[in-house]
């Protein structure tokens, strides 16, 4: 789906070229503007409100969204509350949230990035393996390992085993 928006920006009338990059966790559209500056703006899970990728929640991003919504497919928010984990291992930062669920006997953890931005799912299979659910074919180029297993080794942390 492609449109032009209409918007303000540093206090001059500007448009813009949206397209819609379709994902299954985030409302997400590549923006063009007239001036060359191009970026990716998605909603936030947790609170709806418009991030602009790499910069955060920035009035841009806000006024893009106001905008976009009006042509939006699912302009309805349904809040997921996620937990977030930020800690130092090896005076290395290490941030991310997850939004767990069960499906069977396996237990699913959505993980997001720092950015608010979701990355990929990881399975908690029966055999003590654990499964990588990617939303796009390419994620698996992008994965980083070392991140991986250390995401594996604190999210038993965050599961109470109440009998």
């Amino acid at each position: 789906m492609n449109n032009i928006i209409y918007l303000q920006s540093e206090g001059e009338e500007t448009f813009a070229w949206v397209t819609e990059i379709v994902h299954r966790h985030h409302n997400m559209y590549k923006v063009s503007f007239k001036d060359g500056y191009e970026n990716i703006f998605y909603t936030d899970v947790e609170t709806g409100m418009w991030i602009e990728e790499d910069l955060g929640f920035t009035e841009l991003a806000a006024e893009v969204g106001f905008q976009i919504k009006s042509f939006m497919r699912n302009p309805i928010h349904v809040p997921k509350l996620l937990i977030w984990h930020r800690q130092l291992i090896d005076e290395k930062p290490i941030c991310f949230g997850f939004f767990s669920f069960m499906n069977g006997n396996q237990k699913f953890y959505q993980i997001y990035n720092c950015n608010k931005k979701y990355m990929y799912t990881l399975v908690d299979m029966d055999n003590d393996e654990w499964q990588i659910l990617g939303s796009s074919a390419s994620v698996a180029t992008r994965i980083d390992t070392g991140f991986v297993h250390k995401v594996i080794q604190i999210l038993p942390l965050y599961t109470t085993n109440a009998h």
